[in-house]
């Protein structure tokens, strides 16, 4: 029976020894991420309506525009402008770039069927997804805009290659 009970407090006691450290770690983590963030506008208010609002994308003497919806991601990405990201080809598809910090997916649908020319968030690796083809359904998909024009200029670019990206009014 003693052997039973210092068994189970050995077993408690290291069920909270890794608990604490991974309590630490995950504090550490956001320490890091926070020091490591570019954002250069303080405003995270995500609940401003920005109705319309567009943004310009630059890259190679080329300008694109989006235009936003008005869901607390697009207003939360408004908050990050302007930013400079390095965007890559992810599978023939979509273009990709990942963001310095997570945008909000409050009251966002759970996934969506993007479409050519959509501007989108995937949440799960925190990054900017320009679709230059229809693509499936995708969990954890947020679109954020529609492109006005101009997705072709992206399509042919194989390289990474970077954008900068400023809300226009």
């Amino acid at each position: 029976m003693n052997k039973r009970i210092v068994l189970l407090v050995i077993i408690i006691v290291i069920g909270g020894v890794v608990v604490a450290f991974s309590l630490f770690n995950n504090n550490q983590e956001k320490e890091l991420t926070s020091n490591n963030q570019t954002i250069t506008n303080e405003n995270t208010d995500t609940n401003i309506s920005n109705e319309g609002a567009r943004i310009k994308l630059s890259f190679n003497d080329n300008e694109v525009y989006v235009r936003l919806n008005n869901s607390k991601a697009s207003n939360d990405l408004l908050s990050m402008l302007p930013l400079t990201l390095e965007f890559e080809d992810f599978n023939d598809t979509e273009k990709i770039a990942y963001l310095p910090r997570s945008l909000t997916t409050e009251d966002a649908p759970s996934g969506y069927t993007p479409k050519a020319c959509d501007f989108s968030y995937y949440a799960p690796w925190g990054n900017l997804s320009i679709f230059y083809k229809d693509f499936r359904y995708s969990d954890s998909l947020v679109k954020l805009g529609e492109f006005e024009s101009g997705i072709e200029n992206l399509q042919n670019i194989g390289d990474s290659f970077s954008i900068t990206i400023e809300r226009v009014e």
